[in-house]
């Protein structure tokens, strides 16, 4: 089945491949030229990290408002029974530095970037225990279990990236310094979670054997799905990153000895993600959210959702939303960001394999037909949906 797309019909619904034979060509004579001032690894990892959009975090980086914790330090600090500490009081060797991560840059489909997002579970150390600290070493020991693929990989834990109060039940509190820093690091968050290349790894269920009732007063004891930020890091992850680079590590299974691969294959069964939100429909939904300090955090994070959206679909070329296991509904969700005209450049849209259907279909059709939604779109993948004749 097909979608007819009326003023848009050079769409192709079931398959966009080609393939071209080149005529074989002669080996020239004579000894290789020599290429002067050819670049070195590094310079040609550094040109694949900007090619990757790696640029737009080198600001932060360099000016020390984010810090990306080294995922092998995690593990081996937490296989020793270690507990988080706050930014300031971790050593050098627990971050990744710049040309670090630009030498992990090996991958054509990511950065060596990843994001983690989770509930605190107290008010003033959000993983007091270190039972969330194992939970994503483990994951993280599966990432990295293809060097290969992930040789290193840098990790924002906004604990140890972002600088914090360092003992705030005695009043040891930030710098002014380290406060613009801290300031200028939240004004990234967007960039850092939203961005197409890298990975974000959602901690959606708490710990075995934490207790809502067990915390403090002033504690938010809202579940991940219900807490502000929470929220907001995991649709700033749904905006145009590809599936498997958007993890539910609540959905790890226990006794299982993961690799890259099984891990992609557990945290994203169901889908594991939601379409994206037009900055208005987020709004709406963020008031229904759990913040500690509602009063400055929800106009900030309303703002950075927008200039996020606007920065990456402004940019999008190609948005893959496979296998995610959308329907009906999440295709009507959908068809309202692409008639917004919020993806000027587009040109590849893949949602094959999902359970979309003929209501679903219309949708994106009427979508899709309006003037300046999507005006370069050429390439429309919907094979293996649930379109019949109607659609």
């Amino acid at each position: 089945p097909t979608c007819v797309l009326g003023k848009v019909d050079r769409l192709l619904t079931m398959g966009c491949f080609s393939s071209r034979v080149e005529a074989p060509t002669e080996e020239p004579l004579g000894p290789p030229a020599v290429e002067l001032d050819a670049p070195t690894p590094y310079e040609r990892k550094l040109k694949l990290w900007r090619k990757h959009g790696g640029g737009d975090l080198e600001p932060v980086l360099a000016s020390g408002a984010v810090a990306l914790l080294d995922a092998q330090w995690i593990i081996s600090h937490a296989e020793a029974g270690g507990v988080l500490n706050h930014r300031q009081a971790l050593p050098k060797e627990a971050f990744l530095s710049f040309a670090d991560l630009v030498e992990a840059t090996t991958s054509p489909f990511s950065l060596p970037v990843a994001a983690l997002s989770y509930p605190w579970l107290t008010k003033d150390h959000p993983d007091p225990r270190g039972a969330n600290l194992t939970r994503v070493a483990r994951a993280l020991k599966a990432l990295l279990s293809d060097p290969d693929y992930i040789p290193r990989l840098g990790v924002f834990w906004d604990f140890g990236s972002l600088h914090q109060h360092p003992d705030p039940p005695n009043g040891v509190l930030r710098t002014e310094e380290q406060n613009a820093l801290f300031k200028q690091g939240l004004g990234c968050l967007g960039t850092l979670y939203s961005h197409k290349y890298t990975r974000v790894l959602r901690l959606t269920s708490f710990p075995d054997g934490h207790k809502a009732e067990d915390q403090a007063e002033g504690t938010n004891v809202a579940k991940y799905f219900d807490r502000g930020w929470c929220y907001t890091e995991q649709s700033w992850a749904g905006l145009t990153k590809a599936g498997y680079l958007s993890l539910d590590l609540g959905l790890m299974r226990g006794g299982v000895e993961y690799d890259c691969g099984s891990l992609r294959e557990d945290c994203t069964q169901d889908g594991g993600r939601r379409p994206p939100l037009l900055p208005s429909a987020f709004a709406a939904e963020l008031e229904t959210k759990s913040f500690t300090n509602g009063k400055d955090d929800k106009p900030l994070v309303k703002r950075l959702y927008e200039a996020a959206f606007e920065e990456q679909f402004g940019k999008a070329t190609e948005l893959d939303y496979a296998y995610l296991g959308w329907g009906d509904a999440e295709a009507a969700q959908l068809a309202e960001v692409l008639a917004s005209g919020a993806a000027p450049r587009l040109e590849t849209l893949d949602l094959r394999d999902n359970k979309i259907g003929d209501e679903g279909c219309k949708a994106l059709a009427a979508a899709l037909g309006k003037e300046g939604a999507a005006p370069r779109l050429e390439k429309l993948y919907l094979y293996g949906n649930k379109i019949g004749d109607e659609g």
